[in-house]
């Protein structure tokens, strides 16, 4: 099946996860090329490093016009855009015409706010949506702190997302529905985002408090994060305990008041200090395996770029690699119907 993508950087995730499950992704580019090649930053060749891991999987076509572009659009399958509905009707490339021009045509805008309500025209980047969404003020350290911003265009990202799903499900009832318009709101898919807080007031009547998982410096200045039992029941307790005993660094948790739960809540920073003993002695490496070996889900704080040697995600086949780069792949592993890139990004 071929998609037709005439998106702007909001919206180019998307088709990538078209293309990766198979779909004939072609990225509608004006003569000059799609803007996002202008976006940094960029390899020693100069192309845009972002462009090229959010287009690859893809092929590109050059069309001069919206009339090349309704062209294109008459024997598609999909067409994914970024348009808000003022200006696809002004282009002629509203629902209504297309419908006209291609009744099975499913086409997919992804925009800040969606086609309809009062706030169809209004402007947003991830950051504002990320506001506006309720998903920023739940990210912070404690409830005085200030909210965090999330990086990598979250909203976007789960927009392009949930499009992707979206168009799946519309082309798997296709033959019974005919074409059909999906109309995604970055602005709903960062609300979504929010989980589990709006549950938790509408039940508590108070706003969920942020807090900081736990991470712990080790002998070599990394940090783990070693999320202590308690957060996961208290029957995990004496696996650590067992871990710190062995290790000599104990202390007062070897003694066997600390099995009760109220007795460990009263003294809950014994377990902070103790696995602080414990880190002074192990590099980050070792201290986040040595807490997975004992039944502990710990965790060294990686950056991105050490991602790119973890021999877990490479022995998944994670990685796809097109002119001696990688590029991620999905994150499941399907045996009849495999994620996967035919090509690279288009030149």
């Amino acid at each position: 099946m071929k998609v037709l993508e005439l998106v702007d950087e909001t919206a180019e995730y998307c088709g990538r996860l078209l293309a990766g499950v198979g779909l004939d992704v072609v990225k509608l580019e004006p003569p000059g090329g799609a803007p996002s090649r202008r976006i940094g930053p960029f390899g020693p060749d100069g192309r845009s490093l972002r462009f090229m891991a959010d287009n690859v999987g893809k092929r590109s076509l050059v069309v001069d016009g919206d009339d090349a572009v309704r062209a294109a659009c008459a024997d598609a399958d999909v067409l994914v855009h970024s348009l808000r509905p003022r200006e696809a009707e002004a282009r002629g490339l509203g629902w209504d015409a297309l419908h006209a021009l291609n009744d099975r045509l499913v086409v997919c805008a992804i925009t800040p706010f969606g086609q309809s309500g009062p706030w169809c025209d209004y402007e947003a980047d991830d950051l504002v949506l990320m506001a506006l969404g309720g998903s920023m003020a739940a990210c912070g350290y404690g409830r005085e702190d200030p909210p965090l911003a999330c990086d990598g265009d979250q909203a976007w990202r789960t927009a392009s997302t949930y499009g992707a799903i979206a168009v799946l499900a519309a082309l798997w009832c296709r033959d019974e529905t005919g074409g059909q318009f999906i109309d995604v709101s970055a602005h709903e898919c960062a609300a979504s985002m929010t989980e589990w807080h709006v549950m938790t007031y509408l039940c508590t009547g108070e706003p969920m408090p942020r807090f900081a998982h736990p991470a712990t410096e080790a002998a070599d200045g990394r940090r783990v994060a070693t999320l202590t039992p308690d957060f996961l029941g208290g029957h995990v307790f004496a696996r650590l305990r067992d871990l710190l005993v062995a290790e000599g660094v104990a202390g007062p948790l070897a003694d066997p008041a600390f099995d009760d739960a109220g007795h460990r809540a009263a003294h809950y920073g014994e377990i902070h200090r103790a696995i602080k003993r414990l880190a002074a002695g192990h590099t980050g490496e070792d201290l986040w395996r040595l807490g997975q070996s004992a039944g502990l889900p710990w965790g060294v704080i990686r950056a991105p770029e050490e991602v790119l040697d973890d021999r877990h995600l490479r022995a998944r086949g994670h990685w796809a690699e097109f002119d001696g780069l990688p590029y991620p792949q999905a994150p499941y592993v399907a045996s009849a119907s495999p994620f996967r890139f035919e090509c690279g990004p288009p030149a």
